[in-house]
């Protein structure tokens, strides 16, 4: 069977000293820039058994952390583990050889998702972004594992995913029966997880997550935000939105009748803001973060669920809910429910060549798309456009 020898840089290399290397199994840990995991472990993925798809939830959620967020890559992400058959560290060079050399012991053990999207995203990202692009990854490596039956274990091990089953997660589930109740009619209600990890019947992962949601639900509560203070966590804490509701939940019971409109609302910023940008004489593609996907033959074009559309633009939400929350502007609120001043979505489309713009000068300020959905004063520039425009016309 021929072996395969990759060399690739790394940021760091140690080896982790265990009471089991005198029997010949050692542990290495690597670091290194996501520009640099090499394509060839596609060739050795036979002990991974997972279904790596690209449109899996989990893939999707790794997708937004290198886009959104390439700074905490390393921090979230737990990685790529591979059983190899020897390890060769070149200090000097910092150059790391890997060889595998049978494909029923040696090879990706774990992390395929990670690696399947690290792959496709830096494929497909324009060459003048992946030069100034860094992102981290770890790499663990196992060496010297020869008994097959011990590699199978441990494949076992690294690939048991448990749905999570606390009764506190089953009481919050029943919290979100108005949100279910209002959604039920909708085309992609079925595919809203209300757990941590949930599937469809077919056994695919649900792609649509309830804190993301939430999250939209909560840029619009005009009774804790207002023009001075921004909803900034919907973006920034997702933990901090399902805190946001469950401690108001009395009081914000009465926004779910809107749910249906936001959800719209945000497909359709996401989908209308490239070509708002672009028509003021902008190229928002170029921006700091933007894949423009029409030129991208291998990647998929980014589904819109709640509007059933495809953009050919894959944002990161740092963009998204600056402009999102500015139309909390047009909701109006008593003490038992809230309503729509005007139709947010008709409203969206009058200003967005404006929105557009206001959040692309951002961008080219900041070049950096976390940066940009944490910075106060762009969630201000939006919201008081839409501000000032509801007080033209007296809503």
């Amino acid at each position: 069977m021929e072996s395969t020898l990759i060399k690739l840089p790394v940021v760091s290399f140690r080896r982790v000293v265990s009471p089991y290397d005198e029997g010949g199994a050692k542990t290495y840990m690597a670091v290194i820039n996501v520009k640099d995991v090499p394509e060839s472990i596609e060739e050795w993925r036979t002990l991974n058994p997972r279904d790596s798809r690209l449109t899996s939830g989990v893939a999707k959620k790794i997708f937004e952390t290198l886009e959104d967020n390439p700074d905490s890559f390393f921090f979230k992400n737990r990685g790529i583990t591979m059983i190899v058959e020897s390890v060769k560290f070149h200090n000097d060079k910092n150059m790391l050889d890997i060889e595998m050399a049978d494909k029923t012991k040696n090879g990706l053990l774990d992390g395929g998702h990670t690696f399947r999207v690290i792959r496709s995203f830096v494929e497909n990202l324009p060459e003048e972004k992946l030069s100034d692009f860094n992102a981290f990854v770890k790499l663990e490596i196992l060496e010297g594992i020869e008994d097959i039956d011990a590699v199978v274990d441990i494949v076992e091990s690294r690939n048991t995913s448990t749905q999570v089953k606390q009764q506190s997660l089953e009481e919050l589930r029943k919290n979100y029966s108005e949100i279910q109740k209002i959604l039920e009619d909708k085309d992609y209600s079925e595919q809203i997880a209300y757990k941590e990890y949930e599937l469809l019947e077919d056994g695919s992962p649900k792609i649509l997550d309830i804190k993301d949601i939430l999250s939209y639900l909560v840029c619009f509560d005009v009774e804790e935000f207002n023009g001075r203070k921004h909803p900034i966590k919907a973006y920034s804490t997702k933990s901090a939105v399902i805190e946001h509701f469950r401690s108001n939940k009395d009081r914000i019971i009465k926004y779910i009748p809107l749910l249906p409109q936001i959800l719209e609302l945000r497909d359709i910023v996401y989908l209308e803001l490239p070509e708002a940008y672009n028509s003021q004489g902008g190229k928002f593609g170029r921006l700091t973060g933007i894949t423009e996907i029409t030129s991208r033959p291998r990647m998929n074009k980014i589904n819109l669920p709640f509007i059933n559309k495809e953009s050919s633009y894959r944002i990161p939400s740092g963009f998204i809910y600056p402009v999102l929350a500015a139309f909390r502007n047009v909701v109006k609120c008593t003490d038992k429910k809230c309503e729509w001043k005007t139709d947010p979505v008709k409203l969206f489309k009058e200003l967005k060549p404006e929105l557009a713009s206001r959040i692309g000068e951002q961008a080219l300020e900041f070049r950096n798309p976390n940066k940009l959905g944490k910075d106060p004063a762009t969630w201000g520039r939006c919201y008081d456009l839409v501000e000032l425009e509801t007080l033209k016309r007296n809503l």
